[in-house]
């Protein structure tokens, strides 16, 4: 199995996902495991490690709220979403984004 940078946005990158305790965060939240640039490459990861959780969670060493989920990340994805928080920042500090001013004719 190749693994990429999930971080890549210049890539179209299949991402694994394990939700979890993060102690750093004090928070569950969804951590990325590995990141492949295949489709089946990633079922293939999903199945094993759903498997091994499912295993550790009726031993009693995983949490029943754990799962290990996968999604597709695009190319641009991650400037898009930074666009967008930034466009939320700046409306709610009263800033208007240039390109959306009704005013501004071009």
């Amino acid at each position: 199995m190749a693994t990429v940078d999930p971080d890549d946005d210049s890539i179209r990158r299949f991402v694994a996902l394990h939700y979890r305790y993060d102690p750093a965060r004090h928070e569950r939240r969804d951590v990325v495991v590995a990141a492949f640039d295949h489709e089946h490459e990633l079922v293939a990861f999903l199945a094993g490690e759903s498997d091994a959780l499912k295993a550790r969670q009726a031993a009693g060493d995983a949490d029943s709220h754990e799962r290990i989920t996968g999604v597709v990340l695009e190319p641009g994805d991650h400037e898009t979403a930074q666009d967008q928080r930034l466009r939320r920042r700046a409306l709610h500090h009263g800033v208007w984004p240039h390109d959306l001013d009704p005013e501004n004719k071009g």
